[in-house]
């Protein structure tokens, strides 16, 4: 069976799309499934550096140039998660070809993993608007403030152009203050809501998994639940609910 590939995507950054592709990786893989994180931003990428992984010798930037494959260029990082990463290298960016994107998902979709998760450029660029095409579903992370919203308006409109169909939102760094009904906002369905929590900080800051440094935390039991919805995986329920039924 081929993988699902899911793409995150925003139309600003600073949104934290990162981290919440990295941690919801860890959530799913909790789940005894097996995931591959993949940072497509060539231009400023962040995906290693949020893993411990220093620089790493073979990135995506080297598959695209055709001087590596795609296993060498993969990384298991803690809990089995699998990344992989894009590199700095100035040289290789300016050699980069990224039409062979679509080469290396294809490949991909031939592997064995169960999902994919691809961290996406912010914006509206060719180098953001061609991953998402290439995937099953895709999903904006936007932040409460009108900048991020007005931006994610902007590329779910860009996208229906393209022929791609914005499947959903991730409200990050949420407060009671300034969230509102972003879903109304947007016309998508919200798939979770992580709240703004300094273990998500914490968690980044020690290249922890959030699920492992502070599993009970606010933060934590958020991306699980959406790690579940991703899986198709039914929510837990407490005793007193199993106990109605």
């Amino acid at each position: 069976m081929a993988p699902k590939i899911i793409a995150l995507g925003s139309g600003k950054g600073g949104v934290g799309k990162t981290t919440v592709a990295l941690n919801l990786g860890f959530a799913i893989a909790s789940f005894n499934k097996k995931v591959l994180v993949v940072d497509t931003d060539v231009s400023l990428p962040n995906l290693d550096l949020y893993t411990g992984l220093e620089k790493p010798l073979l990135t995506l930037l080297e598959v695209l140039n055709g001087t590596a494959d795609i296993q060498s260029a993969t990384y298991t990082i803690q809990m089995g998660l699998h990344i992989l990463p894009c590199g700095s290298s100035l040289q290789a960016l300016q050699e980069v070809n990224i039409d062979k994107l679509g080469d290396v998902i294809s490949k991909l979709k031939k592997s064995e993993f169960d999902i994919i998760i691809l961290d996406v450029p912010a914006g509206l660029s060719r180098f953001s608007i061609l991953p998402m095409t290439y995937s099953d579903e895709v999903l904006l992370i936007v932040n409460p403030d009108p900048a991020s919203i007005s931006d994610a308006q902007k590329v779910k409109a860009v996208a229906a152009l393209a022929g791609i169909d914005v499947t959903g939102i991730i409200v990050n760094k949420y407060t009671k203050s300034v969230y509102g009904d972003l879903g109304v906002k947007l016309g998508l369905p919200v798939l979770g809501v992580i709240p703004t929590d300094d273990a998500i900080i914490k968690a980044r800051d020690t290249k922890t998994p959030l699920i492992v440094l502070k599993p009970k935390s606010s933060s934590a039991k958020a991306i699980l639940q959406i790690a579940r919805k991703l899986c198709g995986i039914p929510e837990k329920k407490s005793f007193f609910e199993r106990l109605l039924r």
